[in-house]
């Protein structure tokens, strides 16, 4: 291999690690003023970030006392507006350009291809909350008449609820069920991921969904079951986890459907949802630098040049995947995505592993060759 090729190649990796370690920068926040997110304005434990997300709670409590706005701008409690139900609790704000409708449009769609005999007001309730606290009754009322008009049930009226409430007591709620939002002062905006949270009539959280879409079945967490003589992953539906929801019942999806949803944001500039294309290419860098040292290394091995360009490939990328699997693996855990920083941390382990291995069998190499002497080269006759 001559010299151009070689460096090429350890500056392109030298690239890549670099790109998969460097953290996404946070987005720009308002120093002050009204409509800011609650979070932002009090005093943060170390290493917080302030990015919008989701840590699922499953099995926490909301504070059912706490009091909010009806459309009408009343007084009314969480509890009261759950009616003893098991509730979809929707974080969403009413002026919001386009993903907030996006994700009431598909939780319509889902509840009206629900049997007739499965409405709600009867047997479940959907709270819909503002997380802007500039907004009040005059901006719940027109999304709630125009949605109970597109859902068409009797009854809707006093079981699709479309909340605001006060800065503290929006925290109170959101907080609890692990929904992070954020201000952007640049777009004039509130960044927030989309999803709904499932409550048990007693206030626990359920199951979350994410996305804009709620009507087709999901693989949730837990041991196989036994469908036709075959092991099957168990699945689950909106529907069903309220009815699960009402005996207490509930539970993560699995991390196939919430890795689909992490590898989404909302594109404000564009006003769409799109692949977070950012996130996507570190996992994947980390990826390619594992794939791209072992894959070195197993050529080593087959050609015995241990000693040669190779060699020091192989060792060079392991360093790179492992500076860059910390990197990914912390950005992950401070935006709270721990299964998924696990794999990264994983991955940099593995290679600090290969790294160690190379040393050694380098050491046994080096070890186990005498010195050249000066004779070396002589037939073995001594002759000249």
């Amino acid at each position: 291999m001559n010299r151009v090729p070689r460096y090429a190649l350890l500056l392109l990796t030298a690239a890549l690690a670099a790109m998969v370690a460097w953290p996404p920068r946070a987005a720009a926040q308002p120093p002050g003023g009204g409509g800011l997110v609650p979070q932002h304005q009090r005093p943060q434990p170390k290493g917080f970030r302030p990015e919008a997300g989701i840590t699922e709670q499953i099995g926490a409590q909301v504070p059912l006392d706490t009091v909010l706005n009806d459309e009408n701008d009343k007084p009314i409690t969480l509890g009261d507006a759950m009616g003893g139900k098991p509730t979809i609790l929707v974080p969403v704000y009413y002026r919001c350009p386009m993903l907030c409708t996006k994700v009431l449009n598909g939780l319509l769609e889902s509840l009206r291809k629900m049997p007739p005999n499965y409405t709600a007001g009867q047997q479940f309730q959907v709270v819909t909350l503002s997380m802007d606290p500039k907004e009040h009754g005059e901006h719940a009322r027109p999304k709630k008449k125009a949605y109970l008009t597109e859902y068409g049930r009797p009854g809707a009226e006093t079981g699709w609820r479309f909340l605001t409430g006060t800065e503290p007591n929006i925290a109170k709620v959101l907080d609890a069920v692990g929904y992070r939002f954020e201000f952007d002062k640049m777009m004039k905006e509130y960044n927030h991921p989309s999803a709904l949270v499932i409550l048990s009539p007693q206030g626990k959280v359920t199951r979350y969904f994410y996305g804009i879409g709620y009507d087709g079945e999901y693989e949730i967490d837990g041991e196989k079951v036994e469908v036709n003589g075959k092991l099957t992953t168990p699945k689950t539906t909106l529907r069903l986890s309220l009815i699960e929801a009402a005996d207490g019942k509930g539970g993560s999806l699995s991390m196939g459907e919430r890795l689909l949803m992490l590898c989404y944001r909302y594109d404000a500039l564009h006003q769409g949802y799109s692949l977070n294309v950012l996130r996507i290419v570190q996992a994947g860098g980390v990826l390619t630098l594992a794939a791209v040292a072992f894959g070195a290394l197993w050529m080593v091995k087959r050609e015995g040049i241990l000693r040669d360009v190779l060699g020091r490939v192989a060792l060079f990328v392991l360093v790179c995947a492992a500076i860059s699997g910390l990197g990914l693996g912390s950005s992950l855990l401070r935006a709270g995505d721990r299964p998924f920083a696990t794999i990264a941390f994983t991955i940099s382990a593995v290679s600090i592993i290969g790294i160690m291995v190379i040393a050694y069998i380098r050491s046994r190499t080096g070890a186990a060759e005498p010195p050249a002497g000066p004779n070396d080269a002589l037939p073995s006759g001594g002759a000249a």
